[in-house]
């Protein structure tokens, strides 16, 4: 019969080899920026990536199978950071990536320069998030100093994190303070 694993020494070494102080870090390997969704399930407020953009979905027609292949979903979109607008044509049926988009609502704690100091509802104090500097939102930033400036009500600021960027997107008045 053949030798076995244990009479080579192989089991032993390998079971040397796995001790147990070695620990591992739990890191996010971007794969959560995405999920997979079905093109015949797009439809407008749909989020889908287009030419590798997050975009909400503002039309969606399907063109009927032709002589040649399957049936076509053509999507207009817009990017959900930029505003930008784009168009793109998916045969019906395939599985593309579906941008992961969370919003959150913080109170506004301080300006720093351009830096927001914002305050979660767990008490959690964060200072990653800029004034929003496109010009699509130039308003939201002007809004954001007056209610701030002013100090009457407390400003609530909505940041919408998408594919590893947090960008400001909404700003209203809370409570008085």
């Amino acid at each position: 019969p053949p030798p076995s694993l244990e009479s080579m020494g192989i089991i032993n070494i390998i079971s040397e080899d796995m001790s147990d102080d070695e620990t591992f870090e739990n890191t996010d390997a971007g794969a959560s920026l995405f999920e997979k969704t079905d093109t015949n399930r797009l439809k407008p407020g749909s989020l889908v990536m287009i030419k590798g953009n997050p975009c909400k979905v503002t039309e969606a027609s399907t063109a009927k199978p032709g002589k040649h292949g399957s049936a076509k979903v053509i999507l207009k979109g817009k990017d959900i950071m930029t505003q930008k607008v784009y168009e793109c044509t998916f045969h019906a049926g395939d599985m593309v990536d579906a941008p992961i988009a969370n919003r959150q609502e913080y109170t506004l704690l301080n300006i720093d320069d351009n830096t927001l100091e914002l305050l979660d509802p767990n008490g959690e104090v964060k200072s990653d998030v800029n004034l929003p500097e496109e010009e699509h939102l130039k308003e939201v930033a002007t809004k954001i100093k007056e209610i701030f400036e002013e100090g009457k009500k407390e400003c609530l600021v909505t940041v919408l994190k998408c594919m590893g960027k947090e960008i400001c997107i909404e700003v209203r008045e809370g409570s008085e303070v």
